[in-house]
């Protein structure tokens, strides 16, 4: 066969076929999707520590770059959001809803490494605050024990919105800390891929649907 004789398959398609290909096109795209939103869910359901809890699909519209520390995301469902909802990612928690506009579906989440986040954390036996740094890090500062690079850092439980601690981080330096030589300071570096995050789970407590 010559160059010449080569045609695209839909040029020799009348326009009903060539419709009838992209609708079977999309609807396939769309189970697939359909399928890895009921995975993701049955996944998180089927997990025992979030019996009577629900969760929102939503993906990120505008995501983090560099030294940014939130996210806006484009929510499939605005039904049973508050403001403080924990925000999965990877299984992780990546932040909290800050802001919520229902009338566009679409909502703002204040990540871990904002400086205005502050989340009740515990490191094996340590419990204490983890406050955002920007620049994907967040420190718990002047702790009386030093701790071990590439421990797990947990989101403590939080009445209303957790029922189970849930991982947020690793250790990723612990050093004297400069206000006190007494003390030591942690960085936390998230355990989730924040920048390349294309959706994430909104977890809805006592969710009466």
């Amino acid at each position: 066969m010559t160059a010449q004789t080569q045609q695209p398959l839909a040029s020799n398609a009348g326009p009903n076929e060539i419709q009838y290909r992209n609708a079977i096109a999309n609807f396939k795209e769309t189970l697939a999707q359909q399928q890895k939103d009921f995975n993701r869910l049955y996944g998180l359901h089927n997990t025992y520590v979030w019996e009577g809890t629900d969760f929102a699909l939503a993906d990120v519209i505008d995501n983090v770059e560099g030294s940014r520390t939130e996210l806006i995301i484009h929510c499939r469902k605005t039904t049973g959001l508050i403001k403080g909802q924990f925000v999965l990612g990877n299984e992780s928690i990546v932040g909290t809803i800050s802001d919520i506009f229902p009338q566009i579906s679409k909502a703002r989440v204040m990540l871990i490494t904002d400086p205005a986040s502050k989340t009740p954390v515990k490191v094996g036996k340590l419990k204490s605050i983890m406050i955002g740094c920007g620049n994907n890090l967040a420190k718990i500062e002047m702790v009386k024990n030093e701790v071990k690079v590439g421990e797990n850092v947990f989101a403590l439980k939080k009445p209303g919105f957790s029922d189970a601690p849930m991982i947020v981080g690793k250790v990723i330096e612990c050093k004297r800390s400069q206000k006190d030589p007494l003390f030591w300071d942690i960085t936390v570096e998230p355990v989730c891929d924040i920048e390349h995050l294309e959706d994430v789970a909104i977890i809805i407590m006592n969710s009466q649907n």
